[in-house]
């Protein structure tokens, strides 16, 4: 009997002895792996703060408030966040900001809803990866220095409900893929220096109440009439009925 149990409690430690290492290592990984809310949290923090070094100095102290002793990003100036602590909201207008958007990580904010950085001092053009803000509704980049072209890849954000990308100094065509926005009700694209012809694929907006293309060099037919405004272009052609 002495035997059996001598014998028990040796495979008994034996078993610890395998079992208790292994218990550490997934207790380990447990502790060190976050929740996919709490990872995105990080990942927003650090593209923020790689933008913010990326800007002007005068810029970045305005910006101080952006810290990670300030805590998560939803206490920081201009930012606001959804019920999951995700990024919702980035409101800089008027900001005194200077620098460029070729450091903003458009795809580490899953959950961007609004992105308004009007009356400001932002040059440079926009990056086509902009396309990446599938949730995003209200984009104001208006009272820049932005030049360039506008992205194709705006056409890729379709829950937009409000573009405003005026005075700046946009080159270019209006790309064809903002017929992608079907239920873009508003777009102010006025004063800037595009060229070319309005794209026919405008026509698909059919939810559109404003469009302002004025103080451009814009030519061609008009496509739609949907309260337009487009003095000092050359287009020609009939406005067409509704």
């Amino acid at each position: 009997m002495t035997s059996i149990l001598q014998k028990l409690l040796c495979l008994f430690s034996s078993l610890l002895f395998h079992l208790i290492p292994l218990l550490v290592f997934s207790v380990h990984v447990l502790s060190s792996a976050s929740p996919p809310a709490v990872q995105t949290e990080v990942a927003e923090a650090d593209s923020l703060l790689r933008w913010k070094a990326s800007l002007d100095n005068q810029s970045q102290y305005f910006l101080s408030s952006w810290n990670t002793t300030a805590g998560r990003p939803c206490n920081w100036f201009g930012i606001q966040c959804n019920e999951a602590g995700s990024v919702s909201n980035i409101s800089l207008t008027d900001s005194g900001l200077e620098g460029t958007l070729q450091s903003f990580s458009f795809p580490s904010f899953p959950n961007l809803v609004k992105l308004n950085l009007s009356n400001n001092s932002f040059h440079g053009n926009i990056p086509s990866h902009i396309g990446n803000l599938s949730k995003l509704k209200i984009l104001d980049f208006s009272v820049n220095e932005i030049s360039g072209s506008i992205p194709q890849e705006i056409g890729m954000l379709n829950s937009l409900t409000y573009i405003d990308l005026s005075d700046n100094f946009l080159t270019g065509t209006i790309p064809a893929s903002t017929g992608n926005l079907t239920a873009l009700p508003i777009l102010y694209i006025q004063r800037n220096q595009l060229s070319g012809s309005l794209p026919q694929e405008l026509g698909m907006l059919k939810f559109v109440t404003e469009i302002f293309f004025s103080e451009n060099s814009l030519t061609g037919i008009i496509p739609i009439s949907i309260e337009l405004a487009l003095s000092h272009n050359n287009l020609t052609g009939p406005i067409p009925t509704l």
